[in-house]
């Protein structure tokens, strides 16, 4: 069983399409996501939004089926300016979120739990700005509880 892998990606993206197609590159480059993973992604946010609204910020998980991927990890995407995604809990709001993180899991069983720590996680503002501003070391310091429920 591979060890999940973390990956932080400083990303400079004008759209969430663009975003999609850096994040794409960055994991096909990696050997983590098959190559139907970028229309997977793009269709599966237009039918199910990823947006989440925090109060003190917005993010978005997007998330796909185990089938698009080949190696276990999690990307924490931080964008240098706010891109536009849809809430999960009212499709016809728009969120302008600046942090993305993709769960890359290869059993569907884990899917739930993985979304639910990351949920917790940003929960606490301070971890939230960890992901979004902090060293590499301190982003991976603060995830290993979420990695954790990605594994096989």
């Amino acid at each position: 069983m591979p060890t999940p892998r973390l990956i932080v990606a400083d990303v400079t993206a004008t759209s969430q399409n663009d975003l999609y197609a850096q994040v794409n590159d960055r994991l096909t480059a990696d050997n983590m996501v098959k190559s139907t993973f970028l229309n997977a992604v793009s269709a599966r946010e237009k039918k199910f939004p990823t947006g989440l609204d925090f109060g003190y910020v917005s993010i978005t998980i997007p998330h796909i089926d185990p089938e698009h991927v080949i190696s276990p990890g999690l990307l924490v995407c931080r964008n240098s300016a706010s891109t536009t995604f849809h809430a999960m809990d009212d499709p016809e709001r728009n969120l302008d979120v600046q942090l993305s993180i993709w769960p890359l899991v290869t059993d569907p069983g884990n899917q739930i739990d993985m979304l639910e720590a990351v949920i917790t996680l940003i929960q606490d503002e301070s971890s939230y700005r960890i992901l979004l501003h902090g060293s590499h070391a301190e982003v991976a310091n603060t995830l290993p509880d979420v990695l954790a429920t990605v594994e096989d």
